[in-house]
């Protein structure tokens, strides 16, 4: 008897403690609102374990996104987790990656991080605004995430987590149809540099609809051909406006990307489709990874081909951009946060 008061003196305990936590925290962001060099201004996106806010340099002033893990998540698990993710994408420079500027923590010892801040539509956002993509802009984007995952695979890191809501396209510097590659929460790193695997929540995380037949059997087993199955999946779902497998349970999903076919675009009532792309995505989504493009390099150089035959210039990209002012600009996207 005198273990379990003792038990529930310690929880007890937790609990007040956890309440005096979250409360000195919501006085720091929420009366304040500064962290660190950074004035919040306003929330813009939420996942599983984290808030986006959008905030200012002090000095700078130029607007960027801020993200911040949950306090009652602040585990050891989940804070290395989050710090692998800000320490390993912060290394990627190409600009069709999200560039991270800043991380620390606050005075509670809350983590955050801070990146570029983004107005645009996710790819998910993109397709229910204007329906399947002609098969020019989806090459056009497709070989924009190529590009970024070339970078990250040339320094041995694997993404994990290539879906639409982690894809961006935007309007930068005068361009039209700028691919931003989101979300580096699932990343690996296969040189072995930072090796640790969070396998806990990998089988939490990410999204099986994406995810290759190999992850899906052991989510730890991942190299590049991983991510270019789940490029394939995303451009089955550029071009048909539809989901690879359309189940009603998880149990059947799984069996799905398991053992059943994959369609073709092509298959999917879905008009034009070039033989060129169709071929190449469908390769792209093939069961055992042997008979996918090898590397990203290979992709991008059947998507290079397929290009100088089915192109989409800027004029195109604007034209969709001027006829779809109002589903162009939501609440801004800065991130997509995990979960």
């Amino acid at each position: 008897f005198a273990v379990i008061l003792s038990l529930l003196a310690i929880a007890v305990g937790a609990v007040l403690w956890s309440s005096l936590y979250v409360r000195r925290l919501r006085r720091q962001v929420g009366d304040a609102r500064v962290i660190g060099q950074y004035r919040l201004e306003k929330q813009i996106g939420e996942g599983g374990m984290s808030k986006v806010y959008l905030a200012r340099h002090a000095l700078l002033k130029r607007p960027t996104a801020l993200k911040m893990l949950k306090p009652h998540l602040a585990s050891d698990e989940i804070v290395t987790r989050f710090e692998r993710e800000v320490q390993l994408a912060s290394q990627l420079v190409h600009p069709n990656t999200i560039e991270i500027y800043d991380y620390g923590r606050t005075r509670d010892g809350v983590f955050y991080y801070v990146m570029e801040y983004l107005e645009g539509l996710t790819l998910d956002q993109l397709v229910v605004a204007g329906g399947a993509m002609p098969a020019g802009r989806v090459i056009h984007v497709l070989r924009q995430v190529c590009a970024a995952l070339r970078e990250a695979q040339g320094r041995g890191l694997i993404h994990r987590d290539i879906k639409p809501h982690n894809i961006m396209l935007c309007q930068r510097g005068g361009e039209y149809d700028v691919v931003k590659l989101l979300d580096f929460g699932l990343v690996k790193d296969v040189l072995g540099r930072q090796s640790r695997d969070i396998t806990q929540f990998q089988k939490m995380l990410g999204t099986p609809l994406y995810m290759s037949p190999e992850r899906i059997r052991s989510p730890g087993d991942a190299d590049a051909r991983a991510d270019i199955y789940s490029v394939g999946v995303v451009g089955f779902y550029l071009l048909t406006g539809r989901d690879l497998f359309e189940t009603t349970s998880q149990h059947d999903l799984t069996y799905h990307i398991l053992h059943a076919p994959p369609r073709r675009p092509s298959q999917c009532g879905v008009a034009a489709v070039p033989p060129g792309l169709d071929d190449t995505i469908f390769r792209c989504l093939a069961k055992d990874r042997a008979e996918r493009p090898q590397n990203v390099a290979e992709l991008i150089a059947a998507l290079d081909t397929l290009a100088s035959a089915y192109p989409w210039t800027q004029q195109d990209a604007a034209g969709w951009w001027k006829g779809h002012e109002s589903a162009a600009r939501p609440a801004p996207a800065a991130v997509a946060p995990e979960g």
